[in-house]
């Protein structure tokens, strides 16, 4: 019995921190953080299953707790209280169903209620670019990025970029992934500076940089290497897709 103890013990304790480190990044809601400091490793373990399993399922698991509303309940909120939040909310999930042209209207008028929102700015600039509109994009991309360049830990950024490439401004888009990749050098977004310097035709350099943003990866510390391995996996896959692109820079 108490071997099994010692064993349980710095397992939870393990799981717990890690478990906490998740709600962080994905940006839980309270109520779990409330479980998982006020109810010890039970809590960890409650959170586990149902939160982050179904990510290793691909969704396969179900889940459990209070049911989500539909995107019918949601549009009654934004009709019968046009609040921010409900506007915000309804979009939010129309966006989750592709449907982009369609919420650009409750994205508008919460943009009438709070010209200055990030996420309303985002959502729509999201919208726009989805739509093939990538100059009207640019502009809400703008004015997020003035007040905060690492908005949604760098998404407004990244939209920026892709933006940037739909319009035609290749250059634009390297310069952006360029500035990105300085600003927060994940693999992420080395392997989004790689991609831009691949269509720009600058092979070589997309080459050496892959090198070194893999070695960089090889000896990070263990938690960095976990976060961004589906990255490396990338940086790798982009290394063997353009292998004869790369060659052929060289021989040139």
């Amino acid at each position: 019995m108490f071997l099994l103890l010692d064993t349980l013990y710095p397992l939870t304790l393990a799981l717990a921190v890690w478990m906490l480190i998740d709600a962080y990044r994905r940006q839980a809601d309270p109520m779990w953080w409330w479980i998982l400091l006020m109810s010890g490793g039970l809590g960890a373990w409650v959170y586990f299953f149902v939160v982050k399993l179904p990510d290793f399922a691909g969704g396969r698991f179900p889940r459990f707790g209070p049911r989500p509303p539909s995107l019918d309940e949601l549009r009654y909120r934004a009709e019968q209280t046009p609040t921010l939040t409900s506007r915000l909310e309804y979009a939010q999930g129309l966006i989750d169903r592709g449907q982009h042209a369609e919420a650009l209207a409750p994205l508008e008028a919460a943009l009438k209620q709070e010209p200055e929102h990030g996420q309303v700015l985002y959502a729509l600039a999201l919208c726009h670019t989805e739509q093939g509109h990538p100059d009207r994009a640019l502009p809400l991309l703008d004015a997020v990025l003035r007040r905060d360049r690492g908005w949604g830990d760098y998404s407004a950024f990244r939209l920026k970029v892709a933006a940037r490439a739909q319009g035609g401004d290749s250059p634009g888009a390297l310069e952006a992934a360029r500035e990105l990749s300085r600003l927060s050098p994940t693999m992420q977004h080395r392997c989004l500076l790689a991609e831009r310097l691949i269509a720009e035709g600058l092979v070589d350099e997309a080459r050496e940089f892959l090198d070194e943003s893999l070695e960089a990866h090889r000896f990070a510390p263990g938690p960095v290497r976990r976060r961004d391995r589906r990255w490396a996996n990338r940086a790798r896959q982009l290394r063997r897709r353009h292998d004869k692109d790369f060659k052929g820079a060289r021989k040139a």
